[in-house]
């Protein structure tokens, strides 16, 4: 009586259901999910750390504007003195120019001055900066976050994939469902992978 010939896998099977692959996809997977949550937290705390300075800039930025309101103020009450007296007491007017501001002064030269658009323009110069720079901080606060988002999603599709290869490792070398589930597992691997590629360059 001849010997019945054992039945061997297909070679699909047999690749993807190999035990060498599967503890590679592991541990690839266990570390590429660590490292995405740890570019998570730290694109979490370059978001915390821009907020704060944007809120310590546009502080900055307000008290800016109540100074330059404050020096305008001085400014008109500068002007109508000497406006006042120009005529009737000269030497009265030349103390109140004398006490008008770079910029006030220079905008008495100007046509359209004074108290023109370059006038406030220069008076709300460093409080206009200092906001600016507040808002470009804000900007980079939001950036920092939707990269940290992006990055807990990333974090989500590696432990998918790492969840299925775990599985595959548990059922039995025969199993149809063992290579399906490498597979599946490799497929949201490498779209893990192309999106942790695309947010750390």
């Amino acid at each position: 009586m001849s010997e019945t010939p054992k039945k061997t896998s297909p070679f699909f099977l047999r690749l993807f259901g190999s035990e060498i692959l599967l503890g590679i996809m592991i541990a690839l997977l266990s570390v590429m999910t660590a490292l995405s949550a740890y570019q998570g937290a730290l694109a979490d705390s370059q978001e915390s750390d821009a907020n704060v300075e944007g809120q310590k800039v546009l502080s900055l930025s307000n008290t800016e504007f109540l100074r330059a309101n404050q020096d305008i103020i001085q400014d008109y009450t500068m002007f109508d003195g000497f406006y006042i007296n120009e005529e009737r007491d000269p030497e009265l007017a030349d103390y109140y120019r004398a006490n008008f501001s770079d910029a006030l002064a220079t905008s008495m030269d100007r046509p359209e001055g004074p108290f023109d658009d370059p006038y406030y323009d220069e008076m709300y110069l460093d409080a206009d900066t200092s906001y600016d720079e507040a808002m470009t901080k804000f900007d980079e606060a939001q950036a920092a976050g939707d990269k940290a988002n992006q990055f807990q999603l990333v974090v989500l599709v590696f432990a998918v994939a790492l969840a299925l290869v775990a599985w595959a490792s548990v059922l039995k070398d025969d199993s149809n469902l063992r290579p399906v589930f490498t597979l599946l597992s490799l497929v949201i691997s490498a779209y893990g992978a192309v999106n942790f590629i695309m947010l750390m360059f």
